[in-house]
């Protein structure tokens, strides 16, 4: 053999070796749409490699009242004389949030996940007369929150790069918009603080380099959320009311690391 010929297969051997050395250190990974690939690392390795993570979400909402009880006392109704009122929630509106994440893994498929944010709301709540059925007043009450969700997150095994999961915890909120508003026609004034109970499902998707969630959650109020406070001139609204509560179905999608 020339020593031309040793050259080219001393340069061959030495490309099978680092090929194979190469293909020995990389892990299979599963892409989304199900086809094996090679990277030093895949998602679900990383996930499982710490303790903690972090990430955002986007979220739309609908805001609506429950529980709504009326006094059944008369009321003075300026122009109309006395009156029973009653009210209920005839429209509901969207809203949105958003929202940080941090998740810290307890187990393999239990999670506590803390999800500061921002959550705005809207409200129609209508008042009519018992005995004519006649519309009184229709009132927006549009709500600012700064939320607090601490939930337990458990999730199910992974399935190539399908996770569904189930949620459960509490939100604490704090309302900014939440006082007496005469030149919107707001009568009706909110507590400051609101606490509720949530529980949600929702569905992980493993993509290269992050992790996407959808994500259904419903929050109920646990309190009354009528403040004591009325409108001078307008004291009927709140006269007629005795308790009510917040409720909210959201969709979110979340983006974690």
């Amino acid at each position: 053999m020339t020593r031309i010929g040793l050259y080219i297969l001393l340069i061959v051997s030495s490309t099978d070796l680092c090929a194979q050395v190469c293909r020995e250190k990389q892990k299979p990974y599963f892409s989304v749409w199900g086809e094996p690939r090679s990277v030093s690392m895949n998602l679900l390795d990383r996930e499982y490699s710490r303790s903690i993570h972090f990430g955002f979400s986007m979220g739309v909402n609908a805001f609506d009242f429950s529980n709504i009880k009326t006094s059944r006392e008369t009321v003075f109704v300026p122009g109309q004389g006395n009156a029973i009122l009653t009210a209920d929630l005839v429209h509901i509106k969207l809203g949105f949030s958003l929202n940080a994440i941090a998740d810290y893994r307890l187990t393999r498929n239990l999670n506590l996940r803390f999800t500061p944010g921002i959550f705005f709301g809207n409200r129609q709540l209508n008042f009519y007369r018992t005995d004519t059925q006649g519309l009184i007043q229709s009132m927006p009450i549009s709500s600012n929150y700064l939320e607090f969700p601490l939930t337990l997150k458990y999730s199910a095994n992974r399935y190539s790069n399908f996770r569904p999961y189930i949620l459960t915890g509490l939100t604490g909120r704090i309302n900014f918009n939440n006082g007496l508003n005469p030149e919107t026609e707001r009568y009706i004034a909110m507590i400051k603080f609101e606490p509720f109970a949530d529980v949600g499902i929702g569905f992980d998707f493993y993509f290269n380099y992050f992790r996407m969630s959808t994500e259904f959650k419903l929050s109920t109020g646990l309190i009354n959320c009528l403040h004591p406070a009325q409108a001078a001139g307008f004291e009927h609204f709140r006269q007629s009311l005795t308790s009510m509560r917040s409720n909210t179905l959201s969709f979110c999608i979340n983006f974690e690391l």
